[in-house]
């Protein structure tokens, strides 16, 4: 995986050509839009749907990223369940070993 870093500078250089294409195309166009229709230029539509599109992607990083909290909270919980399952075995284990053998050999009968 690339550092943030790295994803910060690709997306700097992807705003920056998107800006000059956009300020290259800025013709005036209708835009129609189900009842809808208004006049822009096409560097507003391009820069619009620019935008549109970084905010859908990081809603879509961010449902990610909170979903893998999620799951990693669950797998530390669970982590210490089973700890604390070891260290009682250990215990047991640990009890058993300083019986006196005479006390042992009750025991298993």
């Amino acid at each position: 995986m690339l550092p943030l870093v790295a994803y910060v500078v690709l997306a700097l250089v992807f705003a920056v050509f998107v800006a000059l294409f956009a300020v290259q195309n800025a013709t005036q166009i209708t835009v129609t839009f189900l009842a809808w229709q208004w006049n822009t230029s096409v560097a507003v539509v391009i820069l619009g749907a620019a935008a549109f599109g970084a905010a859908f992607g990081g809603l879509l990083a961010l449902v990610r990223e909170i979903q893998l909290k999620l799951k990693l909270r669950g797998a530390q919980g669970q982590v210490r369940r089973l700890e604390t399952l070891l260290e009682e075995a250990e215990a047991a284990r640990m009890n058993t070993q300083e019986l006196p053998p005479e006390a042992a050999a009750g025991k298993q009968q």
